[in-house]
């Protein structure tokens, strides 16, 4: 069986999503998101916590399901970066792909799932502030296609809306006949990639 490896993508992901976070501004942090229970303040806590979980998964630690701390909007960009140089040593270790962790939900994932699953988490989050700043133009479309492979390698369908409606994953939306690959991705997630507003 060949295992996946993206975890070059990962690294990508951190960057990306930082320089999105960097072009928001104070005033915007208010704002809805495509995710209905996060601000863009609150979407931002989350981004950068997911990073550093997945930093955490990488060391072979098993995560808390603790909510992410709040993070001022001017060191946000800087700790995800910093996240991202974390996790490509965390994650330096070949075995790790092969690894498996048990994740609070109870569900024991390998390696190579969970650098997709984070991998699809921060791509997507990414969109979801990109969309609601105004920075969809700032995306790289490249790292939109290899995110959508990994979510579709990793996310069952079982797992749409099992914690409820749109949780954790929503049903997939149909993607518009010229959909952009960020687009693609937005849809595969159960986002709207046209009507942002619906799913606030």
């Amino acid at each position: 069986m060949t295992i996946s490896d993206r975890r070059t993508a990962l690294a990508s992901a951190y960057d990306h999503s930082a320089d999105v976070v960097a072009g928001v501004d104070v005033g915007q942090l208010h704002l809805p998101t495509a995710c209905a229970e996060y601000d863009v303040a609150a979407l931002i806590d989350h981004l950068v916590g997911a990073g550093h979980r997945a930093v955490d998964l990488g060391r072979g630690q098993t995560p808390t399901g603790d909510e992410f701390p709040h993070v001022e909007l001017a060191d946000a960009p800087e700790l995800l970066r910093r996240a991202g140089e974390a996790a490509q040593a965390a994650w330096a270790d070949d075995a790790r792909l092969s690894a498996t962790t048990t994740m609070p939900w109870g569900k024991s994932y390998t390696g190579s799932t969970l650098v997709d699953m984070y991998l699809a988490e921060l791509t997507t989050h990414t969109w979801d502030l990109a969309a609601a700043t105004g920075q969809l133009d700032h995306l790289d479309s490249e790292l939109a296609i290899i995110a959508l492979d990994a979510a579709r390698s990793m996310l069952k369908p079982e797992y749409r809306n099992q914690l409820g409606e749109g949780s954790p994953f929503g049903t997939e939306v149909p993607a518009p006949a010229n959909a952009t690959p960020w687009e693609r991705l937005a849809a595969f997630m159960g986002r709207d990639p046209r009507h942002q507003d619906s799913l606030r």
